[in-house]
């Protein structure tokens, strides 16, 4: 249910970009205990403030690793733009 909502709050905001002080509120409220890990790393991990991944140097959208958790057959087109790796689902 939490990821649902998450889900919807995110739906409209750019991927990778700066999160809005409202939509960091909602994640700490859904997420709090993760919330509170993510904001002791910057060097790596989960970056809260972006909704972005930092993994080996390299930026990965929060929503393109949710969308490869849920794939199940799904074909992807990987591109990276302005530093951030996101993904676009391929309809075949």
């Amino acid at each position: 249910m939490r990821k649902a909502i998450w889900n919807a709050v995110c739906s409209k905001l750019e991927a990778g970009c700066i999160l809005p002080w409202w939509a960091l509120a909602v994640r700490a409220v859904l997420f709090p205990l993760r919330t509170f890990y993510w904001a002791m790393s910057r060097a790596e991990g989960y970056q809260w403030r972006s909704d972005t991944w930092l993994i080996e140097g390299v930026e990965y959208s929060g929503e393109a690793l949710a969308r490869l958790a849920d794939s199940r057959g799904r074909v992807y087109r990987i591109d990276r733009v302005d530093g951030v790796v996101t993904l676009t689902e391929i309809k075949q």
